[in-house]
């Protein structure tokens, strides 16, 4: 079993070998903090507006990208909710932000194992179009099968744990640029039978790392040939259960299932 589909506030959390991954457990919430996520750093208001808080009750407890105005990026394992759930957009605020649509369906892969995290995909269907401005835009995907070499720059954005003992979560978006790391790096420190081709691995040996509260967020890639300058290459999936720099963290691979996400958001 992995550890912490990383990291939603109410269903997250998940080092190898010495720390073998678990299932995901309840993690609470936790109001803010000035402390920077993981050694990331706090977001420039505008800088990211694809990324999205998804909410219940008023509280975060996933991530997401926007795709196109009516969808949300997200992995499967977020989709604990199926009512009462918002797509909060615009600011890097997560408590703040001006656009709160319903989200009126939360469809996960249909291979999503919840035991591996295999699959982590979902897609997240808003009642109405998001209004794009400075401040919330649409992400580029990356297109079907394009892998990217070990060492390359990705940054990843959220509202995850910026301490993991004791649970600090952040009022302000934070960012953080980590290298991809290598399936076969990645396979030899969590195991071959953790690690699938549905899986980009990233961060390892550096400052900084997703942690709870990250799940369903972006990891992107500069592109100066998209018309938003980046690419989304992963969804938060899981990761150390500490949180710990040192260990890679596993994204849900947007290539590996680029047909089905075009399939289920058509021509938006």
């Amino acid at each position: 079993m992995k550890f912490f589909a990383v990291l939603t506030f109410f269903c997250a959390i998940g080092l190898a070998l010495s720390e073998r991954p678990f299932h995901p457990l309840n993690a609470p919430f936790m109001p803010g903090s000035n402390q920077k996520i993981i050694n990331g750093q706090e977001a420039v208001e505008g800088a990211w507006p694809w990324q999205v808080s998804l909410q219940r009750f008023n509280s975060h407890f996933c991530g997401g990208s926007l795709i196109a105005k009516g969808f949300v990026m997200s992995a499967a394992h977020c989709a604990v909710y199926q009512s009462g759930v918002t797509a909060n957009m615009g600011s890097i605020e997560w408590a703040n932000c001006p656009q709160k649509i319903a989200v009126t369906n939360f469809e996960q892969h249909s291979q999503y194992n919840d035991q591996t995290y295999d699959y982590d995909y979902s897609i997240v269907t808003l009642a109405y179009e998001a209004s794009l401005d400075n401040n919330v835009a649409l992400v580029d995907l990356v297109e079907a099968g394009v892998e990217y070499p070990a060492g390359t720059t990705a940054i990843t954005t959220g509202w995850g744990y910026t301490i993991r003992f004791p649970a600090t979560i952040p009022a302000n978006l934070q960012v953080a640029d980590i290298p991809l790391v290598s399936q076969s790096d990645c396979q030899e420190f969590w195991g071959s039978m953790d690690i699938t081709d549905r899986m980009q691995c990233a961060a390892g040996n550096n400052d900084s790392s997703s942690c709870m509260g990250d799940s369903g967020g972006p990891l992107v890639v500069e592109d100066s040939s998209a018309t938003s300058g980046y690419r989304l290459i992963g969804a938060v999936s899981w990761g150390s259960s500490t949180c710990s720099t040192s260990a890679p963290t596993a994204y849900a691979k947007i290539s590996a299932v680029r047909g089905w996400i075009d399939g289920k958001i058509g021509n938006a």
